[in-house]
């Protein structure tokens, strides 16, 4: 029987390539440090599979476990990150040092509703939409009292859907607005790092999966199919 070489082709020997492969399993930290990881283990269980099956055995179980650990790992930071971007989602405007403006608001609406047709209908519809974007480009108070006239039945349908659009933008003081950029931004940022984390748990669980299939000699060693 032909004496099985405990030296890989690397020139070290397999203490020496099982203590390298520990402390790589320990350093790994990114999707791609675990494939480059999960190559080089794969490479120690074929040479190394009839030498020494304890040391064999104990590197598959270390990278086992440090992608469970890391699986783990990124499914907690998710969590976390997900529940962030729901938290900025909900994250209102503090209207409590907002002037109030009430009674200039409720005024130009009765100006508003004096300027209105009677009936709506197709020959006043371009009437209709010039006096309530004259009234929005008017500022923060007439964007308010389009607004305002949704609350009657009356006038309610002559606010469309567009218009209705514009003066809720053109409603926002201009704290309002910095604060919706600031959100925005935030949330923009926070989803962006969420997609990542998402990514890497999908990679992170596939490359488990593909780990827990070396028990089979033939995902590692497609020449041999009994271990």
């Amino acid at each position: 029987m032909a004496k099985i070489n405990t030296v890989a082709n690397n020139g070290l020997t397999i203490v020496e390539n099982y203590n390298k492969l520990f402390e790589q399993i320990a350093k790994a930290k990114t999707v791609d440090d675990v494939r480059s990881l999960v190559a080089s283990v794969k490479d120690f269980i074929s040479v190394y599979k009839r030498v020494d099956k304890n040391m064999v055995n104990e590197v598959y179980g270390k990278l086992q476990s440090k992608l469970q650990d890391m699986v783990a790992e990124n499914a907690f930071v998710y969590e976390r990150m997900n529940s962030k971007v729901e938290e900025i989602r909900n994250r209102g405007y503090d209207y409590a040092n907002e002037k109030d403006d009430s009674q200039a608001v409720q005024s130009k609406a009765l100006q508003l509703m004096s300027q209105m047709p009677k009936v709506m209908n197709s020959n006043h519809a371009n009437r209709i939409t010039k006096i309530l974007n004259d009234s929005i480009n008017s500022g923060v108070i007439g964007s308010k009292a389009v607004l305002e006239l949704l609350k009657y039945p009356a006038y309610a349908d002559m606010v469309s859907a567009k218009v209705r659009e514009r003066a809720f933008e053109g409603s926002k003081s201009t704290a309002e607005q910095a604060f919706d950029r600031l959100k925005e931004s935030e949330l923009k940022d926070a989803e962006q790092a969420l997609a990542s984390v998402y990514l890497q748990g999908f990679h992170l669980r596939n490359i488990e999966k593909q780990v827990n299939a070396f028990k089979k000699p033939s995902a590692w060693n497609p020449e041999e199919q009994t271990a």
